[in-house]
């Protein structure tokens, strides 16, 4: 009976070993297959994750792109464009195309340029404008600041010195300055702080020229002391005009005196009783009749110079034939010449040399050139005459074998009352101031007259005549 149970017992347990291993078999498959779906499942939620993650960077990636677009990049164009107007371009400007929270920065900077685009040109206008006045001026202008160092010259005084702006700028006015007179006058302004004007006559290379100098404190808006600025008035025609009125005054004084001299003390000795002796009476009479004679030239031609150097003096312009004209010329000192046996030549080739001029003042020219080339040449000399044919103009040569002009002389003998050889010009009658008018005359046909001389060989003067008067030649144009 135990023996059964036992079997029964152990069959049972084997049946039931054999169950235990086939459901662990079964059990086994089912969790390996558990397993798998597992490691799928993970699998697709990692390859989830990472694709979340890349899509998450891809979107962090545009967000940040974006906003680089929105902010740093304009941002980073508003800090160049803030550089540029740093460095003075004041041209630069920022992009207002997008409607975001940029754009009023945008506007902001691009106002802000403009602005100071708009100042700087204000500013460069108003630069250039005194710079061209101060260089344009007709004065010299130095202007020293408040330490004594001179800051600007302009271009007249840089001119008229003729000076290299280096020696002179930033350096102290006593250091750059040759002259003792404009170191005293900056000195003296500096001390009394008020304003000077003074006359000096400077030194200039070869010659000597006026200057009036105004000196100026420069006092600032709040009443702080700048400097100094000293303007040069260059005075020196002035000072020749003042000098020729002079020289004028007194040799009219003196071409009247002496005429007016002789007459008077032979008109004394005539009433002292020269008078009763007839040949006495003659003699003296004659020479007041000379120096009356002497005085009418005299007078003549001052009123005939002011005549000529007025403005409204005009010409009465036709058609002059220059050959005629010597020709009606020469008869008339034909008498001086045959005189003192002086030969006349006269080289005329061209058939009709005729210029647009006044044919009474142009017969002046020649009366005046003809007798002085007599007057200065000896007896048995020579007196050519000759004229040229130079396309627009005609050319006409007086030439003597007389005493000549020395070199030195030739810049004066046009000047009034200035005579080469003043005892033969007296003797001769005349009054100086001849050639002075033969010049007006000749520029107001707007010629030219020039001459060429040697001592003790004789003298050339030629006179240059247009055709045509300019304003002729410009109503044909």
């Amino acid at each position: 009976m135990k023996r059964n149970q036992t079997k029964i017992i152990f069959l049972l347990f084997s049946l039931l070993l054999i169950m235990v291993v086939l459901l662990g078999f079964l059990l086994g498959l089912a969790f390996s297959s558990f397993m798998n779906s597992i490691t799928i499942i993970i699998h697709k939620i990692w390859g989830l994750f990472f694709t979340c993650l890349g899509i998450i960077g891809f979107l962090l990636l545009l967000i940040k792109t974006k906003l680089t677009e929105l902010y740093m990049i304009p941002i980073k164009s508003a800090t160049m464009v803030a550089n540029e107007l740093s460095k003075g371009n004041y041209k630069a400007r920022l992009y207002e195309d997008k409607m975001d929270e940029t754009r009023s920065l945008s506007q902001s900077i691009n106002i802000l340029a403009r602005n100071l685009q708009q100042t700087t040109a204000a500013h460069d206008m108003q630069q250039d404008r005194l710079h061209t006045l101060i260089e344009s001026m007709g004065s010299g202008l130095i202007l020293i600041d408040g330490r004594g160092y001179i800051n600007l010259l302009n271009k007249y005084f840089k001119d008229i010195f003729d000076i290299d702006p280096s020696e002179f700028l930033t350096k102290l006015y006593y250091e750059a300055f040759e002259y003792k007179e404009i170191i005293s006058l900056v000195e003296e302004i500096f001390m009394t702080e008020k304003s000077v004007r003074k006359q000096m006559h400077l030194p200039l290379k070869i010659e000597r020229r006026h200057f009036e100098v105004y000196g100026a404190p420069i006092i600032g808006t709040r009443e702080e002391w700048k400097g100094v600025v000293l303007v040069f008035h260059d005075i020196t025609e002035l000072k020749k005009l003042e000098q020729t009125r002079k020289d004028f005054v007194a040799n009219v004084s003196h071409e009247l005196k002496t005429p007016m001299t002789s007459i008077k003390g032979f008109s004394e000795t005539l009433l002292d009783g020269a008078k009763d002796d007839k040949e006495m009476r003659e003699y003296f009479l004659n020479i007041i009749l000379k120096e009356t004679d002497r005085l009418q030239s005299l007078i003549n031609d001052l009123l005939d110079l002011s005549n000529i150097e007025q403005e409204s003096f005009k010409l009465n312009i036709s058609d002059v034939d220059l050959k005629n004209v010597l020709e009606e010329v020469l008869v008339m000192i034909q008498g001086k010449a045959e005189k003192k046996e002086i030969e006349i030549e006269t080289i005329i080739e061209i058939e009709q040399p005729v210029v647009e001029g006044d044919l009474y003042r142009i017969e002046q020219i020649f009366i005046n050139l003809i007798n002085n080339a007599l007057t200065y040449t000896m007896n048995h000399g020579k007196v050519r005459i000759e004229c040229f044919d130079l396309g627009d103009r005609y050319k006409v040569n007086i030439s003597d074998t007389g005493v000549g002009i020395s070199k030195d002389q030739i810049p004066r003998i046009f000047e009034r009352f200035y005579r080469v050889d003043k005892a033969r010009s007296r003797h001769s009658g005349g009054t100086g101031l001849g050639l002075a008018i033969v010049k007006h005359i000749v520029e107001a046909h707007h010629g030219k007259i020039d001459v060429k001389s040697e001592i003790d060989q004789g003298t050339t003067f030629s006179v240059f005549l247009p055709k045509i008067q300019l304003e002729k030649m410009k109503l044909s144009q």
